[in-house]
């Protein structure tokens, strides 16, 4: 065996025997005398996309809303919603002109949605979920629906559940639509004395109807087996 084929031979012998691990975003290789450690960067893909939004680089669609401006890019928004997806897919006005125009939303609604495509995230959620909700539904972004569902859930009251019930039923969300009528039948006498509760009796009867449904099935006793009359002797 000559020199150079020995080393090589003592290289695999001791890579054979070391071992590699990967923990957390580094690489651990033991079994040698120096460990080697390879630190992987932290992901920063919201940060970038964040950034992308913000400098409207590369952009290649405006959105207009109340005669504010905001700069996108089709292929993200198409990514991250179906209602986008399909209006740049087919032959629409928004895509033979490379321009949205929004008149149901209101500028920082849609900026604080257009924040949570590019970044996942809704910083200014809490103050204005019932807005966003509404825009979440309307271009299918399911994760901030539910987001919006659960921040409006928090803030359940007296005062608000009728106006919240009502809410979540036109927006289709279940989960809030739920836990708000268990909300009103919990208090229930507070509740029907408030003007929201007044006016929903007008404008949304079936919601009435679906409160006390849930009421009475709260309050019926489970049915069991019938009892076995005793012989008397």
């Amino acid at each position: 065996m000559t020199w150079r084929a020995s080393i090589s031979y003592f290289n695999f012998m001791a890579f054979r025997h070391s071992q590699v691990s990967v923990v957390a975003d580094s690489v651990n290789i033991s079994g040698q005398s120096n460990a080697i450690q390879f630190k992987v960067p932290e992901c920063r893909l919201s940060d970038d996309l964040g950034l992308l939004f913000e400098n409207q680089k590369f952009s290649d669609v405006t959105l207009s809303v109340s005669g504010r401006e905001f700069q996108a890019h089709k292929a993200i928004l198409a990514a991250r919603s179906p209602v986008f997806a399909a209006m740049f897919e087919h032959e629409m006005e928004e895509r033979k002109h490379n321009r949205v125009e929004i008149t149901d939303i209101d500028h920082e609604v849609l900026r604080e949605m257009l924040r949570f495509i590019y970044t996942g995230k809704a910083t200014n959620l809490e103050k204005m979920a019932d807005d966003l909700l509404a825009a979440a539904d309307k271009y299918a972004l399911e994760r901030l629906k539910v987001m919006c569902e659960e921040a409006l859930c928090t803030n359940l009251s007296i005062e608000n559940a009728a106006d919240i019930l009502i809410l979540a039923d036109l927006h289709s969300a279940d989960q809030l639509k739920a836990q708000s009528i268990d909300f009103i039948n919990t208090h229930a006498t507070d509740v029907m004395e408030t003007a929201g509760w007044k006016s929903m009796i007008q404008s949304h009867p079936h919601l009435i109807a679906e409160a006390f449904r849930a009421l009475a099935t709260q309050q019926i006793p489970p049915i069991g087996p019938p009892r076995k009359r005793v012989k008397q002797s």
